[in-house]
């Protein structure tokens, strides 16, 4: 059964852990009705996390929804991102760490009053981070991606496909080819493989699929290099997560997304809800719309789920306890 919202479901639930983009966020603007029920939750006596893989720390994705009406206090207990997830804890997961190299655009605030050493080379640094994608990924939208030779390539396949034969990929390829041949392992502190944003084009501003930094994870380890993943849908996070509940057994995770929000809260073993927006509402647009809902959702994950999901979390169930068609009625 597909519900219309989250109205119909919320009450079955203590907490919430909700991602952003494609949940609550469409890449512009939140969705109508969000800031209502978000209120309406929390005014019930229930919890809501925040859980984003945005790279950013915290305070800065806050207050980026601070201007949109997205307020702490109001709408949500904790917004914790990938990246203050990862900041904090850093050590945990890279004990020895003492040096790193950003990558594409630096993330300024990641390694700010830590005791990592940011590199002005990378063949000094222990590690490498791979920052923002920003310029990477307004010119690259993965659906209207092709090889160098014209061929076509669809969203799934990307990152099957050798990043050297991929057509605006280019300085992906050569960073990536020398922190192979340092043998730098490399850190992706958001394991999406691409996000939905508002994208300029000949016909102004369209919601695309673009490329985010799981995929440049994704294209090193096919590579042969070594890449260490912190967020959704690996476990750590859900941690940190949940660390600010009194108990999660009565938790569900809200995504829009099977292969990280689904998966990752399958897997900790919380309920999940999914919304038929963002990354899911992408793939099943795209499919033939005289089909039920219920059946394009079984074909997405048959057919595209097995190819977005790294090797470790295959045969790990993608199937939500819930899904709605959107997180707002």
């Amino acid at each position: 059964m597909i519900h219309k919202s989250l109205n119909d479901v919320y009450h079955l639930y203590d907490s919430f852990l909700v991602d952003v983009y494609g949940v609550i966020y469409d890449g512009r603007d939140l969705y109508p009705g969000v800031l209502d029920i978000l209120e309406k939750i929390r005014r019930s006596g229930r919890s809501v996390i925040i859980l984003s893989n945005m790279s950013l720390v915290a305070s800065v994705c806050m207050e980026k929804y601070a201007r949109k009406g997205l307020l702490q206090g109001v709408h949500y207990d904790e917004f914790i991102s990938s990246g203050e997830a990862f900041k904090r804890t850093v050590f945990h997961h890279i004990p020895n760490a003492q040096s790193c190299f950003q990558l594409f655009i630096r993330n300024v605030e990641m390694f700010m009053d830590s005791d990592i050493v940011e590199t002005q080379t990378l063949q000094e640094a222990g590690f490498a981070y791979v920052g923002l994608l920003e310029k990477v990924r307004m010119s690259f939208s993965m659906d209207d991606a092709y090889k160098k030779n014209g061929e076509s390539v669809a969203i799934e396949d990307i990152t099957s496909t050798d990043v050297h034969d991929l057509a605006g990929l280019e300085e992906v390829a050569a960073t990536l080819d020398m922190c192979l041949q340092y043998e730098k392992p490399l850190v992706v502190v958001n394991p999406d493989i691409f996000a939905i944003e508002y994208v300029s084009g000949r016909n102004g501003l369209q919601r695309r699929p673009v490329i985010c930094q799981g995929a440049i994870g994704e294209f090193y380890e096919k590579m042969g290099g070594k890449t260490l993943y912190f967020g959704k849908p690996h476990h750590p996070i859900y941690n940190f997560a949940t660390s600010f509940l009194k108990g999660y057994e009565k938790t569900a995770m809200v995504g829009d997304t099977p292969w990280t929000d689904i998966l990752g809260g399958n897997t900790f073993g919380i309920d999940t809800i999914l919304t038929l927006t963002g990354v899911s509402g992408e793939f099943l647009r795209t499919m033939n719309p005289k089909i039920p809902i219920e059946d394009r959702f079984d074909k997405l994950l048959e057919t595209i789920s097995p190819k977005m999901i790294l090797a470790s979390f295959r045969g790990v169930s993608q199937r939500p306890t819930h899904i709605v068609e959107a997180f707002a009625p």
